[in-house]
């Protein structure tokens, strides 16, 4: 176990090769969103370093020098004037410009970057986000990639900045004492410090990162609306500030193992500088000038100002370096995510699709590290144009076969067919689009009604559409009661005015979709949940009208609507324990027509105890 954490974290070192390729891949994705952004941002940082030079360094010389030769005050004042203003001139309107292009390139440049992960994160298999390590890689590409994008692409733009720093002030240096670089060289030897610090601090917010989850997902419990009633109503409110303090002790924690080390690191690697080699070289520059005799005093104010500029410039070409470095092993967790294949693809070998028969062939299924089967030996047959139901218990496996019905996981063993064609072999979009969807657990997006039910964007004539879907799901009254009808927004996520419905209403929403989508299969899983048994029957019976032609499987609690399924398929514990017409299984008096008296006797006690 041990050599197994020495190799990870050795593989953590992001070598050279690894951060010049990942610089080139910033580099890269900055300049091909916003090329004009980035190369005014590198004109910007070599100005910035000329006069900088310029009014910090020669500007002073010159004032010094001139004095001790006896040119005229007037003189020294216009010279610096036109070396300071100018320079200062130059500079606003270059940063003007820079904030300008930058405001709106780095925006392209986020963009880009976010739309890449969240593609790849609707490509990968939905087993992924059951999967911890998996999905924490997902949080660090999706929260920390275009921070460091931007950073390794600065860090370049800093690293020209400071090699045109080095030359200037190496230079002037050389030409006056060679021995000044020397001192101006000693800094160096806490740079390597700086490697051991961006390791560990990597290893610092990678193990901080879950505990941060966990912070953040109380957080997000205590403001949402989402969990108000139960943050009232239940003790749910003093578990989530204990998880809330744990969390917070953990991170605690992970700041003790760390933060001795990396304060030291720090020390070591940046505080060599001030420590040692600054009062050497002003020793020599003072010795140089007032005993020896051999610098003058405007040299000697220039060497004292240079000598440490240049430290700063030697330093800073190394940290350049390792900061890149740093972003690296960052970026490394994005590429990670990114160049992951996902098992559920098509090939080159994909076929088209064609409704048809549906089958699943002795399918068992358990999810990702799990021992149980979740589904055992299922074998179901759905027709071009017939409704079957599923019923069962809760935890019977009914989702979990719709969910491999379409194809959101593949089968642990057997075989789902598409006439004949193993669902595998088939294209993986053609084929669930030939689903028209409704799960139990519906989410509303905060946008406007229409775009709820459309889930695509809007073509001509889709408003009469979306009308005629609200009408057969029942939320058409409702609907139009509200401010702008279909165009309101759901939710008050973004607006005060937004549209906040029960969840009844939002389950009519939900139906709607099903409804206005033109495919050969509806799957209705749970859908009328929320929905009294009147507008359940009604939902049903438009549901019947619509999908006659349509091959349709919808799981139920409520046994009344499988009466009119062609085949009912009852699961208890991931098997199916009986099938046939709902006539059928009343006659074979078995589990299913026991569940079905009980459900009925329920409906007339409660009438006869209304009628009382």
């Amino acid at each position: 176990m041990a050599k197994k954490e020495r190799e990870k974290d050795k593989g953590r070192k992001a070598p050279f090769k690894v951060v010049i390729k990942d610089t080139l891949l910033a580099l890269k994705i900055s300049f091909k969103h916003a090329p004009l952004a980035c190369i005014i941002m590198l004109f910007s940082y070599l100005m910035d370093s000329v006069m900088y030079f310029i009014t910090g360094t020669y500007a002073l010389k010159y004032i010094i020098d001139s004095y001790e030769k006896g040119v005229s005050f007037e003189v020294i004042a216009k010279t610096v004037l036109l070396l300071v203003v100018i320079p200062a001139v130059v500079q606003i309107v270059i940063d003007f410009i820079v904030e300008l292009t930058w405001s709106w390139g780095s925006n392209k440049i986020s963009t880009s970057i976010h739309k890449s992960i969240f593609e790849k994160n609707t490509e990968v298999e939905l087993s992924c986000f059951e999967n911890v390590e998996f999905y924490d890689k997902y949080v660090k590409a999706s929260c920390e990639t275009s921070n460091n994008i931007f950073g390794m692409t600065f860090t370049v733009f800093f690293f020209f900045y400071t090699i045109l720093n080095t030359c200037l002030y190496g230079t002037l240096l050389f030409r006056m004492d060679p021995v000044f670089i020397i001192f101006a060289i000693i800094p160096l030897l806490g740079s390597f410090f700086k490697k051991k610090s961006n390791i560990l601090w990597h290893k610092h917010t990678t193990e901080d990162r879950v505990a941060y989850r966990r912070c953040q997902y109380a957080q997000r419990v205590f403001y949402s609306n989402e969990y108000a009633k139960e943050m009232r109503l239940t003790n749910s409110k003093s578990f989530m500030l204990n998880r809330y303090e744990e969390a917070s002790n953990d991170r605690k924690e992970i700041v003790k193992k760390y933060g001795k080390k990396e304060m030291l690191l720090d020390i070591l690697g940046n505080k060599i500088s001030s420590i040692l080699a600054n009062p050497l070289a002003i020793a020599y520059a003072v010795f140089r000038t007032l005993i020896s005799k051999t610098l003058g005093l405007g040299d000697c104010a220039v060497v004292i100002n240079s000598v440490s500029e240049l430290s700063q410039s030697f330093i800073q070409v190394t940290n350049q370096y390792y900061r890149l470095h740093e972003r690296s092993l960052f970026v490394e967790d994005y590429k990670e995510f990114m160049q992951y294949e996902p098992k559920m693809r098509d090939n080159e070998n994909s076929k088209d699709v064609q409704s048809g028969t549906i089958k699943l062939e002795n399918v068992s299924f358990k999810y990702f590290g799990s021992d149980d089967y979740v589904l055992k030996n299922i074998s179901i047959e759905l027709g071009k144009n017939e409704k079957i139901a599923l019923v069962g218990h809760n935890g019977a496996g009914k989702s979990t076969l719709i969910k491999l019905l379409l194809r959101l996981y593949d089968p642990t063993e057997g075989k789902i067919s598409l006439n004949g064609e193993d669902i595998r072999n088939l294209k993986m979009k053609q084929y669930r689009d030939m689903f028209s969807v409704v799960f139990q657990d519906f989410k509303m997006i905060a946008l406007p009604v229409i775009d709820n039910v459309l889930m695509r964007p809007k073509r001509d004539g889709d408003e009469e559409k979306v009308i005629d879907a609200l009408k057969l799901s029942g939320a058409y009254e409702r609907i139009m009661k509200l401010p702008n009808g279909i165009n309101t927004l759901l939710t008050k996520e973004f607006s005060e005015d937004g549209a906040v419905l029960s969840v009844g209403e939002g389950q009519k929403i939900a139906i709607a979709h099903a409804f206005i989508k033109d495919s050969p299969y509806i799957i209705l899983d749970e859908p009328t949940s929320a929905l009294d048994p009147v507008a359940e029957s009604e939902m049903y019976s438009n549901m019947m009208k619509i999908g006659k032609d349509k091959g349709m499987v919808f799981i139920s609690h409520r046994l009344s609507s499988a009466v009119s399924a062609d085949r009912i398929y009852m699961l208890e514990n991931g098997e199916i324990i009986e099938s046939g017409t709902h006539s059928e299984l009343m006659r074979l008096n078995g589990k299913y027509a026991d569940m079905f008296k009980k459900q009925a006797q329920n409906y007339i006690d409660l009438e006869s105890e209304v009628a009382v």
